[in-house]
This record gives structure tokens, sequence and C-alpha cells, in this order.
């Protein structure tokens, strides 16, 4: 199966107000709680396409007993080290009217050297994985270092490495050599110390990385996303759809991913094309909702792509 490691995960709270103004109390309606953190995201699209995928991480206090529940309500096999701390709400409250979202994201609980090698021993007693799936912002205590360490045992157990993390953190692990890597253009743009925005110069960018990386996924790239191939480098927008959140879209996109190669589909095109079909169903779902498999696959058909010779 799939390991999936989300280091920060997150209590999701969501909801609705008529309007944001300073200083002036806003009343919420339409409250929603669910599980957050890019690997848990990722992973939920996984079960959603019938891939299996266990969940790990940190969890702490009675936020983190939420989370936990609510994952094994959706099926979801967790793992997760308890820790002292209490795992972190983050905010994202939606404007009725235009649909604009102001979103809150808080550090998080610091992650004990005690609760960090007890993940790293159960990682090391896994068996039967053929992918690692790390993904998010990075708790106290928890360093790029720490990830490195992650992908070396996953390295000797012939795990392939999926990462998805902001850029800062990429830049110091991608010489670990990771399978795949999805920054957005922000992030890339922060991985590279440049301010590049067609896809041309992204591509000029991102070919140097490919003798680290056998793939690289680059999104929000002139209204698209790039994926640089070591074989192959594509291209592909999101067909015409209203979008009503884009919490979880990115996650969908690389949870997608990770179904084709467990599949054993390495082909561009195709891996792509899920990306964009999964983070277009969850764009189209209201507040924190994720795209579910019918929607994906009725968006399969209506996403293109294209090569880049």
């Amino acid at each position: 199966m799939i390991f999936s490691i989300t280091p920060n995960p997150a209590l999701d709270l969501g909801g609705l107000v008529n309007d944001i103004k300073p200083n002036e109390k806003s009343y919420v309606f339409n409250e929603t709680r669910s599980p957050g953190g890019n690997s848990i995201n990722a992973s939920r699209i996984l079960v959603r396409l019938q891939i299996p995928v266990s969940l790990s991480g940190f969890l702490g206090g009675s936020t983190g007993d939420e989370i936990n529940s609510m994952l094994k309500k959706e099926n979801l096999n967790t793992q997760f080290i308890e820790i002292k701390n209490t795992s972190r709400v983050n905010v994202t409250v939606s404007n009725e009217r235009n649909h604009n979202q102001t979103r809150l994201s808080f550090p998080g609980p610091t992650i004990a050297n005690v609760e960090k090698k007890k993940l790293f021993h159960l990682f090391e007693q896994k068996k039967n994985i053929s992918f690692l799936m790390l993904g998010g912002s990075l708790p106290q205590g928890f360093t790029a270092n720490d990830i490195k360490g992650l992908i070396k045992i996953a390295d000797k157990k012939n795990i392939k490495s999926i990462i998805d993390c902001p850029g800062s953190i990429l830049s110091d692990v991608i010489n670990s050599k990771p399978f795949l890597i999805k920054p957005n253009l922000e992030e890339f743009q922060e991985l590279t110390n440049s301010h590049v925005k067609t896809i041309g110069s992204v591509i000029q960018k991102a070919k140097p990385f490919l003798n680290h990386v056998p793939y690289i996924c680059i999104s929000s790239v002139e209204g698209g996303t790039l994926l640089v191939g070591r074989k192959n480098i594509y291209f592909g927008r999101i067909p015409k759809l209203k979008i009503r959140s884009t919490v979880g879209a990115g996650d969908s996109m690389v949870g997608a991913m990770v179904s084709r190669f467990y599949k054993g589909d390495f082909d561009e095109a195709n891996i792509l094309k899920w990306g964009l079909s999964a983070s277009a169903a969850t764009l189209s779902e209201p507040g924190m909702g994720l795209g579910h498999k019918s929607e994906i696959l009725q968006l399969y058909k209506k996403v293109q792509v294209t090569l880049i010779n």
C-alpha cells in the first residue's frame, strides 16, 4: 500500500459569512469541520479511488482525537503517533457573495524527539509499502533533515517518495532524490530563487532538477499545470467550471497522480490528466469538500493536455 505522512495535521474549520469588515464581528453560518493537511487530503482522494493507504503523522489532544475519528469514518487506516501537545485548528471563511476565501493557517504543536523517533520506528517496521507520500507544513521540532531521514529509509526499502512541501523545505530535500515533488508556482520560485512565470522559463529552471527527481509537477503556471518528466513534458488546464473553493485542490491533484503510479501507469499525459481531473472535482465542491470518484471520471473526459517539445 501507500504510506502517507502528514507531520502537521489540522482540524479544518470552515463556514460562510455575508461579508467581512475590519474591526467588526462577522457571523459565520454553515459551519463545517474536516480533517486537513496536504497528505491527509491526498490520502482521502486515494481511498475514493480505491487505492490502499495507511496514514500517519502526529496527533494530540481532543483536536487530534476529532481528526482521527473523522478519518476513520471515511474508512481510512490510521496509525498516527500520539503527542503531548494539541493538534492545530485552521480556519477558512468564504464570502457568500463572491466566494472569496479568508484562510488562516496556524503553526501547530511542537514535536518532541521521543515522538519523532516513534514515527521513524513505525515506518522502518512497515512492510509491503510501494510509495511514501509526505506533505504539508512542518511543526516545530520536525525539520527538513527529518524528511531526508525518512526518504533515506524509503530508499533502503525500495520505496518511492512523493514530497509536497513548501519551497524552502523542497530546496533542502531535493538532493535526497524523491520520486516526485509538486510545488505551485510561488513555491517553485522559492525553490529556484527566481521570478519565472512563463511555461518556457519554468521548464528551463525545472530541467536541472531532473538529475535528482524523475517527476516535477508545477501548478499555477499560466493558468494551468506543468508535469516535467525525464521523458516528456506536458501542460494542461482544467475545463471551465464554477469554482466554489480552492481548499484541497492541489492535494487532490497529488492523490490522483499517485494513484496512477500505484497502478503502474507512468505515462506523463495520463498522470497529469488524472491530477487535473481530481483538482477540478475538488474546486467544484463548496467549503472544505473534496472531489468524488464519479466527478473525477466525468472531468477526466474533458481535460486536455499538450505535449511540450
